[in-house]
């Protein structure tokens, strides 16, 4: 049939009328679902350093100071690299021949299991102590894992039974409890002390398979290792000993014989005080060693004893507890010692901490010795460190070549704010309580500190901290701009340095927004610090309908981050949404997110 020419034009007319006005109201729609459905880009993602900022601790020891400053090593660089893990604490990490290290640890949760060292009716009912196997050769990467469940050893007639000594040597694990009383908080003339009475050591524990399954030890509180105190809650010299660290599977021990330094004092001291032999304050240190073997390690007739030197200087060594002596001494400064041979610089290194009195800031010293006998001399003397930093080691398997980076393992800030203190700081930055990990570098005297390298972070070259943040949500007492100041930080240190949302797991987001768009090529995504939540999937959105999947999860400390590398675009607004969340994190959220313009 022929139309005509005025109703086919007319027809042509309304056709492209309901075609063009279809355009103009599906069109948007049809580009966000396009942009929705877009196959996400492909992007450079690597694993970033926390940027850091190294600086030279102030070496200010006491006027009373009995150690003669190192001519070699005169201070201690700390160059920003750390790692905290919100574990138990008392990390003693001994170096096995399977290359591995393995550690004791208490008095928290540590990859799913709960030690506590406490045996009373009000706090505790058993006592226990963990057993940890540290797999890796970057102490910010480790994995971590239980060798079997914690140990129950009861410390009764004393409420406490901590860890110690710990060995691994031909691939038998030595691990040592020691006692502590009377009680975990124990009040005196109005003040709070923690542990004021350190207890006897009650041998060792014993693991052949890597410590899967335990020989329990063979001696109690009440009949103890070394024949220590004469009475109760009298003073003791080998207390809560520590296993010199001469390197992988005792490598570099002079002898083969594995080496103990106590903590202790004297009955009638001339300077008496409350809790002068505590948890982690002495007037001495004193030396023992023993061939290690299933059949010597608990029994006290196979100990040799340091008994100081003779008149030529010369060392030496007995069979006769009673006859032994300090290997350092100064009243009132002393605390927990552990001691690592430095096989690079052929060289002792000691750490010391003097903790008194119990539950407030401490001090930390580093000693240095040719020969494990001494004479030894101060590197420098670390005034707050922590500003609570207790059981400070230096695992030896973190060395480096030269001898000269080390990496100090410790525990920090415990107690707060015992007595009405101020709240402790996190000194240097990262240090908490767990498992806090920081790399140093001896200096020579005279030495220059090494420069700083930039931090982006803090750059005017991060756009984040210029950016409008919009949130999903925020726990209470949290920012959203915590997210974006520049600083990696957050819970259980300050939270005003983190975003976390109120109890939100995937589908959390954060969106930054700039009236001038900038043109980015960069962003860096740094997890909470804390061990409870982490990303590990997520999703970054662009304006211009670009996205990018995140292809691994983000570090669970905060210690290092993800950067995702792209081609350079101007961006009005970048959002990421949390996909994947590590099971039962309670508030997902991120410490920082950095959004870094392209250089011209």
């Amino acid at each position: 049939m022929n139309v005509p020419y005025s109703k086919r034009r007319r027809s042509i007319t309304l056709i492209l009328s309901l075609s063009l006005m279809w355009a103009w109201f599906s069109g948007p729609a049809r580009i966000s679902r396009a942009a929705e459905n877009a196959p996400a880009e492909k992007a450079a993602q690597k694993i970033v350093a926390l940027p850091t900022e190294g600086f030279v601790w102030p070496n200010r020891p006491p006027k009373d100071c009995p150690f003669e400053q190192s001519k070699q090593l005169g201070g201690v660089y700390f160059t920003g690299a750390r790692h905290t893990r919100g574990y138990g604490d008392t990390w003693y990490p001994s170096w096995a021949s399977d290359g591995n290290l393995y550690s004791p640890w208490t008095d928290g949760s540590t990859e799913g299991m709960t030690s506590v060292s406490i045996e009373n009716d009000a706090d505790w009912k058993i006592a226990t102590t963990g057993n940890a196997v540290m797999i890796g050769d970057d102490p910010r990467n480790l994995i971590i894992k239980n060798t079997s469940e914690p140990q129950k050893e009861s410390p009764k007639p004393y409420e406490g039974r901590y860890p110690c000594g710990s060995l691994v040597y031909n691939g038998v694990w030595y691990y040592g409890t020691y006692c502590l009383g009377p009680k975990p908080i124990t009040k005196h003339e109005g003040f709070d002390y923690n542990w004021p009475i350190l207890g006897p050591m009650p041998g060792f524990r014993i693991s052949t398979d890597f410590g899967k399954t335990w020989t329990p030890s063979p001696l109690t509180p009440e009949k103890p290792l070394f024949p220590e105190p004469a009475k109760r809650w009298g003073a003791v010299k080998m207390g809560a000993p520590h296993f010199v660290d001469f390197g992988k599977n005792m490598e570099h021990s002079p002898d083969g014989k594995a080496y103990l330094v106590g903590m202790g004092a004297e009955d009638g001291d001339p300077k008496p005080r409350y809790a002068n032999l505590s948890w982690i304050s002495a007037d001495q240190s004193y030396l023992a060693r023993v061939k290690p073997s299933v059949e010597n390690i608990n029994d006290l007739a196979k100990y040799e004893f340091f008994a100081g030197h003779d008149g030529a200087g010369k060392p030496l060594w007995t069979a006769d507890f009673a006859k032994i002596k300090p290997l350092l001494d100064w009243n009132d400064n002393m605390g927990v010692a552990t001691a690592t041979y430095d096989a690079p610089l052929k060289k002792y290194l000691m750490c010391v901490t003097d903790g008194w009195p119990t539950c407030a800031k401490m001090r930390t010293y580093l000693l240095e010795a040719d020969a494990l006998t001494g004479p030894w001399r101060l590197v420098t003397y670390l005034k707050d460190f922590g500003e609570q930093a207790y059981f400070v080691n230096f695992p030896s398997k973190f060395i480096s070549a030269d001898g000269k980076t080390l990496w100090l393992c410790y525990s920090a800030n415990f107690a707060p704010a015992w007595n009405g203190a101020a709240p402790l700081k996190s000194n240097p930055p990262g240090s908490g309580y767990g498992m806090s990990f920081h790399e140093i570098r001896l200096l020579a005297p005279g030495e220059p500190a090494p420069k700083n390298e930039p931090n982006l972070l803090l750059s005017a070259q991060n756009v984040a901290r210029k950016a409008k943040v919009e949130v999903s949500s925020c726990y209470p007492g949290y920012r959203s701009e915590g997210a974006t100041d520049g600083i990696v930080g957050g819970f259980p240190r300050d939270n005003a340095n983190e975003w976390a949302s109120n109890g939100e797991k995937a589908g959390a987001w954060i969106k930054l927004s700039w009236a001038d768009p900038p043109k980015i090529d960069r962003v860096w995504l740094f997890d909470r610090p804390n061990a409870l939540d982490r990303i590990t999937a997520g999703t970054l959105e662009f304006s211009d309908g670009g996205k990018i999947e995140l292809e691994k999860p983000l570090p669970d400390d905060a210690a290092s981050g993800v950067e995702i590398a792209f081609p350079a675009r101007t961006a009005a607004w970048v959002k990421f949404t949390v996909t994947g969340v590590k099971k039962d994190s309670p508030n997902i959220g991120l410490a920082e997110i950095g959004v870094l313009k392209s250089e011209p």
